[in-house]
């Protein structure tokens, strides 16, 4: 009969491991990861070269209060209402913080 606790232990060492990282850096790499999905639109690095904003430098306050606008239906668009149905309150305050430090 084959061990098979070999996997469940190399398992739990990464999870412990994950635990033990830094909050601040999870904070950041998730913020940076839900923010590639704006940069499409919102241009490289959230500096748009055309009519739709840029991001770039903006409060993450302010990032926040509109993106909870959009998802809540408080704020109009076609498009971002859409997105901002799919963030939580954590995932928007990671985004918000990422890109607010984008200069």
């Amino acid at each position: 009969m084959k061990q098979l606790y070999g996997p469940a232990v190399a398992g739990l060492a990464a999870a412990a491991l994950i635990a033990l990282a830094p909050a601040g850096a999870a904070a950041e790499s998730s913020g940076r990861n839900l923010a590639l999905s704006c940069f499409s639109c919102h241009g490289p690095a959230g500096k748009s070269p055309d009519t739709i904003p840029g991001i770039a430098g903006k409060s993450a306050a302010f990032i926040a209060q509109e993106m909870i606008a959009f998802r809540d239906g408080k704020r109009k668009s076609s498009v971002m209402m859409r997105i901002g149905k799919g963030y939580t309150d954590a995932e928007i305050k990671a985004l918000a913080g990422y890109i607010s430090g984008l200069k």
